[in-house]
């Protein structure tokens, strides 16, 4: 009877050890899971697919279709920073179609900056769970008939 206390009690100890164990493993990846910097976190919040050009806010006498049909793309590298950056359907805006971005700020609002990609190299992003919208400053030529200028431009796509 002493020993199959004994036992019991040995069982006991073990299970708790396990038991003990294992909750501290949860918490070491709760607190890995939150020690993302602020650029993972907005890179992670820019991540992925945004299209359906919206919300269009252009200089006088610049036409909204300045956007074109604008798909636009942020990947991130295995770390969660940001990567590549690929645009389509908006040749006037985004001449080049992929480059590389960086991103400062934070999840809501955000500066990005895009290296081998013109006309426009930086914006303001706001985000929310299914919108971007991006906020920049460009000058213009009209071809058809030659005006020029500069102005704001804005225009809300949303997450695919």
């Amino acid at each position: 009877m002493r020993m199959n206390l004994n036992l019991k009690a040995g069982i006991m100890v073990l299970l708790a050890g396990v038991i003990g164990c294992g909750m501290s493993a949860c918490k070491k990846d709760a607190i890995r899971q939150h020690g993302l910097d602020a650029e993972q976190l907005v890179a992670g919040r820019l991540d992925g697919t945004w299209a359906n050009p919206s919300s269009i806010i252009t200089p006088d006498d610049v036409p909204a279709e300045v956007f074109g049909a604008m798909r636009l793309v942020f990947t991130t590298d295995d770390a969660g920073y940001p990567a590549q950056f690929i645009a389509k359907d908006c040749p006037i805006v985004f001449s080049a179609t992929a480059g590389t971005w960086g991103v400062s700020g934070n999840e809501n609002e955000a500066k990005v900056t895009l290296t081998g990609v013109e006309p426009v190299n930086e914006f303001t992003a706001r985000l929310s769970t299914t919108t971007l919208t991006l906020s920049f400053f460009m000058g213009w030529e009209n071809t058809d008939t030659g005006d020029m200028g500069k102005g704001n431009f804005s225009v809300t796509l949303t997450r695919q």
